[in-house]
């Protein structure tokens, strides 16, 4: 075993699907490689990119479960639509908004919970 084999297991040779089907938007399939840098950074690479629609400046949220990482994209400013406030709920206060929020999360708590 060579050298290179040893301390990258991820070589072109046997990742799974690398690059045999062109990815698109509802399967991206397959695995991608990337090194890390003598700083620590990744280069994403543009299949990945171009999948999650990210753009020079997007933060990302990198989430680590057990031995498993996650990236996901932070929603752009914009992209989340603001709830539409409850028709009871116009004209208050925020802090008459939140007893009122908090009365009704404990009334529903004790119904489910005795």
């Amino acid at each position: 075993m060579s050298t290179s084999e040893q301390t990258n297991p991820f070589s072109f040779g046997n990742v799974r699907n690398m690059g045999w089907k062109k990815p698109t938007k509802r399967n991206p399939g397959g695995a991608c490689l990337a090194r890390m840098t003598s700083k620590g950074q990744l280069t994403v690479p543009k299949r990945v990119r171009e999948f999650m629609d990210l753009q020079a400046g997007d933060a990302v949220i990198i989430s680590m479960m057990g031995p498993k990482v996650t990236i996901e994209r932070c929603p752009r400013h914009g992209e989340l639509e603001r709830p539409v406030p409850r028709e009871d709920l116009k004209g208050l206060t925020e802090a008459q908004i939140q007893r009122k929020l908090d009365a009704e999360f404990a009334e529903e708590w004790k119904r489910k919970h005795g």
